[in-house]
């Protein structure tokens, strides 16, 4: 009879797990000795700390489509999951995090490293268990996988004992086919309302939709597409949704708070209909729900979560239901009412144009240190157009989000929003790898954020992955600073050491660059990314609160 570890493993191979991202411990000795020995397709990637592991996990499943799967140990290896799970969870991604623990026979005695782990990860993820007999490891891991991908996407939690993991199992280990990916199922939208909402927008004089995260997660770029030009309508995106609809003459950007272009969100403010498309009603977008300035505006709300549909602003018509089911058959309503453009595609684009005429002015500028608009035209410039962006949420998130001009429809941009996780970049890239081996894939990341993981540069160069990491160097939290200045004028504890990060990369086995003047920049990023290994580009770039023209509502406080 298998025990319950040999159980474990099989459950994650019916369910077609290829990685699980994690740590070694103490008490997962048991787990570690089954996957050494058993014949399995499930690949253990070994990272350098367990909040790593986790944002591994959320950046591959984030651009896979499957749950990413992370692991850890008891004790600190519990506590260090928190963050990336939570991120995760909150983001809408599928993830299912494992925790092995003390022996349930030990449970309350006070042994080393014991913590109540179902209590810690309860505020955190969508469920979470303890799998406290070996006969519950199949059922229980099917749970997890099933909470994570069914409904409202999110975070999942299973606790594994070591006695759990030791003893004999008569479970059945199998998965449903189902939840294997994201979404799990597609809910069809109530066509009354459907019909309701095409009504609304035949009558709308100034309609905008409004793309959140749910594109990814429901893989309805194309039907996106497809209903803004069919029905001749502006698209704006939220941060996460940064590029979604590709070079389609109908994206109008990002808006909001954060890396908001300024004339979406004029779109936003003059709308008389609002469609939102797989989005909450959230702080960012909405300008701590401030925008549309009276909010004397119809909305259709779309969104898999039922939950989140009129949660903050009253709604006309809620459709649950899948985005990708909802808007083939609201485009069918629309293309059968007969041709309509709401807006004019050349007038959108001249409204671009002005906008993006200031930092275009700066795309080639020879300031050194560098200036964030070059560092995202250089990487326009050198990166092919189906490329992977990580970024963290630091100096190079909102510029690429308003600034990057994504040509492919798709996926192709990730960042942490949901609490502005600092030392993703780092460890996405590396998820991002393995969801997406065959494209190109560069990170962004702030040397604040560097030092929160940098012994995953190891990682990089231990797993010789072809991926590039950008570090945004000034010497500071610089985010941090322009905010506080724009606040109330002042800077502490935001500033530290300054270091030369390509040769800490070349200590730890990755290929550094060091730029050391504007026109280096675009070269040793072309040669970091053909490198045949991974890479790393050290740029120093001025501190924000010493950049002229940083747009002011992008250094909101908390933001």
């Amino acid at each position: 009879m298998p025990d319950g570890a040999t159980q474990l493993v099989a459950s994650l191979e019916a369910h077609d797990v290829e990685y699980v991202f994690g740590v070694c411990g103490d008490t997962s000795v048991g787990l570690y000795r089954t996957l050494a020995e058993a014949d399995t397709p499930v690949t253990h990637v070994l990272a350098r700390d367990e909040r790593s592991a986790s944002f591994m996990a959320d950046a591959y499943a984030r651009l896979s489509g499957r749950p990413g799967v992370c692991e850890g140990p008891s004790g600190g290896g519990a506590t260090y999951l928190v963050p990336g799970l939570a991120e995760a969870n909150d983001s809408c991604v599928p993830v299912v995090g494992l925790n092995t623990t003390t022996p349930v026979r030990y449970r309350g005695r006070g042994v080393l490293t014991e913590l109540d782990q179902t209590g810690l990860f309860g505020t955190v993820t969508k469920w979470n268990a303890s799998a406290d007999h070996p006969d519950q490891v199949p059922r229980l891991v099917r749970e997890a996988f099933r909470q994570a991908t069914a409904g409202r996407p999110g975070a999942t939690h299973l606790s594994l004992p070591m006695d759990t993991l030791a003893g004999e199992s008569d479970g059945e280990a199998y998965a449903p086919e189902r939840t294997r990916r994201c979404p799990a199922d597609r809910p069809r939208p109530d066509p009354d309302r459907l019909d309701r909402a095409a009504a609304l927008l035949r009558s709308a004089a100034a309609p905008l939709v409004v793309a959140g995260g749910g594109v990814h997660t429901s893989r309805a770029w194309s039907q996106l597409r497809e209903f803004a030009e069919t029905a001749g309508v502006p698209v704006a995106g939220t941060l996460t949704s940064a590029g979604c609809l590709g070079d389609s003459p109908y994206w109008a950007g990002v808006l909001g708070e954060n890396g908001g272009r300024a004339y979406a969100n004029d779109l936003r403010d003059g709308a008389d209909l609002l469609v939102l498309a797989g989005t909450a009603v959230e702080s960012v977008w909405t300008e701590k729900w401030s925008r549309p300035p009276d909010r004397a505006v119809d909305i259709v709300h779309i969104d898999i979560a039922a939950e989140s549909v009129g949660k903050n602003y009253e709604t006309d018509v809620a459709v649950p239901a899948d985005l990708r089911v909802a808007l083939s058959a609201l485009t069918e309503r629309v293309r059968a009412g007969g041709p309509r453009e709401c807006v004019d595609a050349a007038s959108l684009r001249a409204r671009h144009e002005a906008w993006i005429e200031p930092y275009a002015a700066r795309f080639g500028a020879d300031d050194f240190p560098l200036r964030p608009e070059r560092l995202v035209a250089g990487a326009q410039d050198v990166l092919e157009d189906g490329a992977v962006i990580v970024s963290d949420p630091g100096t190079s998130c909102p510029y690429f989000a308003a600034l990057y001009e994504f040509t492919e429809p798709g996926r192709h941009w990730v960042t942490p929003r949901a609490h502005g996780a600092l030392g993703y970049a780092l460890p996405g890239i590396v998820g991002a790898h393995y969801a997406r081996p065959d494209a190109q894939v560069v990170g962004f990341t702030g040397d604040g954020s560097l030092g929160t993981c940098l012994g995953e540069l190891e990682t990089l160069a231990r797993l010789e992955l072809p991926v590039t990491l950008v570090v945004v160097n000034n010497g500071s939290f610089s985010w941090i600073e322009a905010g506080q200045r724009n606040f109330a004028d002042f800077a502490f504890g935001v500033e530290f050491g300054s270091a030369d990060y390509a040769a800490v990369a070349e200590q730890l086995g990755v290929a550094g660059f060091r730029v050391s003047a504007a026109d280096e920049y675009e070269t040793a990023l072309a040669t970091a990314v053909e490198t045949d290994g991974p890479a790393l580009v050290d740029v120093p770039t001025a501190p924000l609160p010493d950049i002229e023209d940083v747009p002011v509502d992008w250094l909101e406080p908390g933001e």
